[in-house]
């Protein structure tokens, strides 16, 4: 048995003809900080999905803290995903009819009832991505960083063990973009989860452990980032 919170083994993907992943191997360990960089359209977006069971490989193996995953039923696999996996996207997401911190707690209704120590947590991380005291703000009057930062609090708030985040600042200017991603490695470092980076942004990628390019339907570790042109 391994050490590995999520892995893949030897998947494929076709979407009619065209192979969109080819023999891909790979895996998540604690606190492991992971880039994935790749142009548009050369399946990272599949790739996470697969990885969270959210669609299905046309060949492979996927094992969620050691088990394979072909065992579990729809209602296991929704709890198991909400404790391993914390999403943040390009866009947010958020929902315009709850306020800040109703969209915090939101994920929190999948595994449980709100209780008075979840509420506290969010109002913690809130703080810590300096927004203290905008728990009941209308989420249309928020900035675009403000925004992402809520996202990220959001994905936090079920203590994941992976934070998987998909062009988190993509939408962003620079000086935000650059606040959002140090804010985003300070959460999971403050709370010990791993964190998987899908972006296009070769600075933030060079900040995780370890690096990986996806292309030709093949995932490949790189000992230092190359450009990408």
């Amino acid at each position: 048995m391994n050490d590995y919170i999520v892995e893949l083994e030897d998947i494929q993907k076709k979407f009619e003809n065209v192979l969109i992943l080819k023999d891909v191997s790979f895996g998540i360990k604690e606190r492991e900080t992971i880039s994935i960089c790749g142009e548009s359209g050369a399946g990272k977006t599949t790739l996470i999905n697969i990885m969270g069971l959210l669609e299905p490989p046309t060949h492979g193996t996927i094992f969620w803290e050691g088990q394979k995953t072909i065992t579990y039923g729809i209602e296991k696999i929704s709890q198991l995903r909400a404790k391993i996996f914390g999403y943040i996207f390009q866009r947010c997401n958020l929902i315009p009819e709850l306020n800040v911190i109703e969209n915090i707690l939101f994920p929190k209704r999948i595994t449980s009832k709100i209780r008075t120590s979840d509420i506290e947590f969010a109002q913690q991380l809130l703080r810590l991505v300096q927004l203290g005291g905008f728990e009941e703000r209308n989420v249309l009057t928020l900035s675009g960083g403000e925004s992402q930062r809520v996202a990220a609090v959001r994905a936090m708030i079920n203590r994941p063990r992976i934070i998987i985040a998909d062009e988190p600042t993509g939408s962003l200017d620079e000086k935000s973009a650059n606040i959002i991603m140090d804010m985003i490695i300070n959460l999971c470092r403050e709370y010990g989860s791993s964190l998987l980076l899908i972006t296009h942004n070769q600075l933030f990628a060079k900040k995780m452990q370890t690096s990986y390019v996806l292309n030709n339907s093949k995932l490949k570790q790189l000992d230092c980032l190359e450009s990408e042109g």
